[in-house]
């Protein structure tokens, strides 16, 4: 799902880490969410996140392509509009 302020890289499915590993880094204008992979102690990385005031859509996508990730926009604001609807 997008969001609002940020693109994401997905690099690991969520279902590969620990229960409640998961943590927010901040390394510049990049964000991480790391965790704890199943049977490992280590961090790694499981998701980018790329602030949109930081970051155009384009630039993230390179960064998320060599990392080779999967890559998802953060949400315009027309579907932020029709998102707001839905929840209403």
């Amino acid at each position: 799902m997008p969001f609002p302020n940020e693109h994401s890289c997905r690099i690991r499915q969520p279902g590969d880490f620990q229960a409640d590993s998961f943590r927010r880094m901040v390394q510049g204008k990049l964000a991480m969410i790391v965790g704890r992979l199943k049977g490992e102690s280590a961090t790694t990385v499981q998701t980018f996140r790329y602030p949109t005031d930081s970051w155009s859509e384009k630039e993230a996508r390179e960064h998320c392509t060599a990392q080779g990730g999967h890559f998802e926009g953060a949400m315009t604001g027309a579907i932020r509009e029709a998102a707001g609807r839905t929840r209403g």
